[in-house]
């Protein structure tokens, strides 16, 4: 797509979408559990979406939004009562009984208003209504005449067109889908919304418990109306798990710069170990250049220096794991 509007206005709502997957935690008990799939199909199905608008194929790509927004409920339906790991096993291996369908729009809603904050946050702003809204899609998905169907534009010939009102039409749905789904999760999960420096606390070694950089965060008010994102600030600060979990990061002493430095250069190592350190010096010259750096500065000297040596010492200075593994083969 040429026009930098479009472009951009795309651009954004995918790194919003992005964002949102961000706050849904991952811990020991769910991780690899399949808890956040539903919310990483969703976004598939967006860049899907995307691709198919791409080529004129405007109701599939209709499609592929109606099944973004029934998956990025689902996020939420399943970790309603943050037992997701356990509750979406059986859809997520696709058994065959009526317990693993995929359930219905409203037995989705009956389960997402149990949780208060969504209960609390539709009796005032009636975001149901809003999913309501977006009911049409699934016509779609079943033709319903022609208005749905493979005809969708005026110019249609035996090729594919580009249908400018179309374009318009999917961009707004993507946007009404993305704040739906934006929102359940933010009421579901409102830490993310709480502004604080977590690296003051964790370095660059952030865990995955839901809390958004403040960077994040005013993305997302970028898209969000901005009544939405304060009444869920106000849900956050009444929220007693959410302040239980800020008032818990703030009791862990801060991140020393030595601490914070060993963090990078375990990551570094790593790097190095899969590309060598040669490699790896090169390609900081070229991000240096892209900075508009001239030079590195003292830190990074020192790291430079630090890594050099270890590499020398365990062989990866111009060598990766995987050559040495080739190595011991041929030896054999």
């Amino acid at each position: 797509m040429e026009n930098s509007t479009i472009k951009d206005k795309i651009g954004e709502l995918g790194w919003f979408y992005h964002i949102i997957g961000m706050t849904i935690p991952q811990n020991w008990d769910n991780l690899f559990s399949g808890h956040i799939f539903p919310f990483t199909e969703s976004w598939e199905e967006l860049q899907i979406s995307y691709n198919l608008i791409c080529f004129g194929l405007y109701k599939q790509a209709f499609v592929s939004l109606r099944s973004a927004l029934e998956l990025g409920m689902l996020s939420v339906y399943y970790n309603i009562n943050d037992e997701g790991h356990k509750m979406v096993k059986d859809w997520l291996s696709s058994k065959d009984s009526n317990d693993a369908n995929t359930p219905r729009a409203d037995v989705i809603w009956k389960v997402l208003l149990t949780n208060d904050n969504i209960k609390k946050f539709d009796i005032e702003y009636s975001l149901k209504n809003k999913f309501k809204e977006l009911e049409f899609l699934h016509n779609y998905v079943h033709t319903k005449g022609n208005k749905y169907s493979n005809k969708l534009g005026r110019f249609k010939s035996n090729s594919q067109t580009f249908e400018p009102d179309l374009i318009d039409s999917w961009i707004n749905t993507y946007e009404k889908i993305a704040s739906i789904v934006c929102t359940l999760h933010l009421l579901k999960y409102p830490l993310a919304v709480v502004k604080y420096d977590y690296s003051k606390k964790f370095g660059i070694d952030i865990p995955s418990f839901g809390g958004l950089e403040t960077f994040n965060i005013e993305k997302i008010r970028k898209i969000l109306p901005d009544h939405y994102v304060s009444s869920i600030e106000k849900i956050a600060e009444d929220d007693i798990p959410t302040q239980e979990t800020i008032r818990e990061i703030k009791s862990f002493p801060d991140k020393t710069d030595e601490e914070v430095e060993e963090q990078v250069r375990f990551i570094e190592k790593m790097i190095i170990e899969g590309c060598s350190f040669k490699k790896w010096l090169k390609q900081q010259k070229k991000l240096l250049i892209l900075c508009n750096e001239n030079e590195f500065s003292t830190v990074m000297l020192n790291r430079i220096e630090y890594l050099k040596k270890w590499s020398v010492e365990n062989d990866f200075y111009d060598k990766t794991v995987l050559d040495k593994y080739r190595k011991e083969d041929n030896e054999f």
